[in-house]
């Protein structure tokens, strides 16, 4: 099963496993992947997992950036 796994200069913070269709991610508690940091935006972005998976920015205040493999 796929999983985002965050990392802070090299450790691992915490791993999600992705197993619904559609994660969201940011500040607010309501996120399914909520991260609680200043430079995340309340809503800042889904994870859509069809075939693939793929990362939406919701308009968040920090563009996205990744490392994603």
């Amino acid at each position: 099963m796929p999983k985002l796994i965050l990392t802070h200069d090299g450790a691992v913070i915490k791993e999600f496993v992705l197993d619904e269709e559609r994660i969201t991610i940011g500040r607010k508690p309501s996120n399914q992947i909520h991260i609680d940091d200043p430079t995340i935006s309340g809503e800042h972005a889904a994870i859509l997992m069809l075939q693939n998976a793929y990362v939406e920015d919701l308009n968040s205040t920090n563009r996205i950036t990744s490392n994603c493999k």
